[in-house]
């Protein structure tokens, strides 16, 4: 269906705007097909499910928004766990213990001392309260920094996940449409092949025409059924794939919903090329990941290089000691201030600044292509949207060329001016216009679609 080239949003990402210009490359197999009378757009008959809620169901339901919405979750966890390293700690402990002691193990002179060098069973008690807080720790503050643009990283990624999910939708509605009106198609089609082969019967009872235009007839009617059959199998498996995107994993009964949208050549309105890539560098998801990416990137090397700088931090602890909590037991405390100073750490520092940086370097690398990939979609988009309009509007005026080249053979052959080959080659040419009318309808939306996406707006897409 689309081309689609996404990596994850943590570590980087390709356009998925290109999915729906893939797309319209491929062009669609059938779409808004024809009356017999020659109508040039044959509507869906209405339903209960919009290309509107189809979109707001997926983005609901489907698990590529589900886990990004998990993953905004999970960036705020990991920014709290940073933050913890520059709060204040404070914990509490009690302990009661009996112990014997070996003083002459001490180092002490037992000779000089009248007393045994075993000493015990003795208790000790203590319970006590401990503070320590970091002073000054310039890495801890810049890991909590770039902790915090990975909060927003995660959120564009989220962003983009429901982009491409709401494209995707819009692709799978569309083909589903395309189906659906396909299967009418084959339905005029087979209506317009049995109102042929009756006229060829009456015209060889007249004696107006031979059996082998009836058997032209025949064939071309017989050709009709087995063009129905696809065309309906066409619609199932749209249909599946469709709400498969809009369920997702929640397993609601859509199966029995109908379209309730049709495609038809929407007028799409004028937007200067260069006003449209500046919108879409403002709003593309991409461009805000690749961005904060970058920033995250960017702390990620300055929390390295703090490495080498000292902490300071401070800590005390105040409880009760003796040898039972109710047997000789009396405050103490102690308070202090520590510093440390890294002085050699086997090089671990300034390996890791070296890899933070060129960290960076990638993210920046990666920054300057997503822009210019935005460009070159916004660019392409517009080009796409007029190119297959003026074939939309072209695939029109072929369709009733060819009902009016139908008409006209079929009145030759029902004067018995000529027999029904002429008409045969006509119906055909009815059936081939038709369907070139389908692709170019289906494509001009897929167009509109594409444009949506460049810009960052996928899920206002409207037919």
């Amino acid at each position: 269906m689309r081309k689609m080239d996404t990596r994850d949003h943590g570590v980087g990402m390709r356009r998925w705007c290109v999915t729906v210009a893939f797309a319209i490359q491929l062009g669609c197999a059938g779409a808004a097909a024809q009356t017999v009378d020659g109508a040039a757009d044959m509507p869906v008959r209405a339903s209960s499910l919009g290309l509107e809620e189809a979109v707001r169901l997926a983005l609901e339901n489907n698990l590529r928004t589900v886990a990004a919405a998990e993953g905004v979750a999970q960036a705020k966890g990991a920014k709290g766990a940073s933050l913890s390293a520059l709060l204040p700690h404070l914990s509490a402990v009690a302990s009661q213990t009996n112990l014997t002691a070996n003083l002459a193990a001490l180092g002490m002179p037992m000779d000089a001392m009248p007393m045994p060098a075993f000493v015990g069973p003795y208790n000790r008690f203590d319970a006590r309260v401990q503070l320590a807080q970091s002073v000054f720790d310039l890495a801890a503050v810049r890991r909590w920094q770039a902790s915090g643009e990975a909060v927003e990283a995660a959120r564009a990624g989220e962003r983009l996940a429901e982009q491409t999910v709401a494209a995707a939708t819009a692709v799978a509605y569309l083909a589903a449409l395309e189906a659906a009106q396909g299967v009418e198609s084959a339905q005029a089609n087979l209506r317009l092949a049995e109102t042929l082969r009756d006229l060829a019967e009456h015209q060889k009872g007249a004696g107006l025409a031979a059996g082998i235009d009836v058997a032209r007839a025949e064939t071309r009617l017989a050709n009709q059924k087995v063009g129905l059959a696809r065309a309906q199998t066409a619609l199932d498996n749209a249909r599946l794939d469709l709400f498969r995107l809009v369920a997702g994993s929640s397993g609601e009964p859509l199966a029995a919903a109908e379209l309730g949208d049709t495609m038809r050549i929407a007028e799409e309105p004028a937007i200067d090329a260069a006003e449209a890539v500046r919108q879409a560098l403002a709003e593309r998801p991409e461009v805000a990941l690749a961005e904060r990416e970058l920033k995250v990137a960017e702390l990620g090397r300055k929390a390295a290089s703090a490495g080498h700088l000292p902490t300071i931090g401070v800590f005390g602890d105040y409880g009760s000691s003796g040898l039972l909590p109710n047997d000789t037991s009396l405050p103490t405390r102690s308070v202090g201030v520590q510093m440390n100073l890294p002085v050699f750490d086997g090089g671990r520092t300034r390996a890791e600044t070296r890899s933070a940086a060129s960290r960076q370097r990638e993210a920046e690398a990666r920054l300057k292509d997503v822009r210019a990939e935005v460009e070159k979609d916004v660019r392409q988009a517009l080009l796409n949207v007029g190119t297959f309009k003026e074939q939309a509007e072209a695939a029109k005026v072929a369709v009733a060329l060819a009902e009016r080249e139908l008409e006209l053979s079929r009145d030759r052959f029902a004067n018995g001016v000529a027999d029904n080959t002429e008409m045969v080659a006509a119906q055909a040419a009815l059936e081939n216009a038709r369907q070139v009318y389908v692709s170019a309808v289906a494509g001009y939306n897929l167009a509109r679609l594409n444009l949506a996406a460049a810009l960052g707006h996928a899920e206002r897409f409207r037919l």
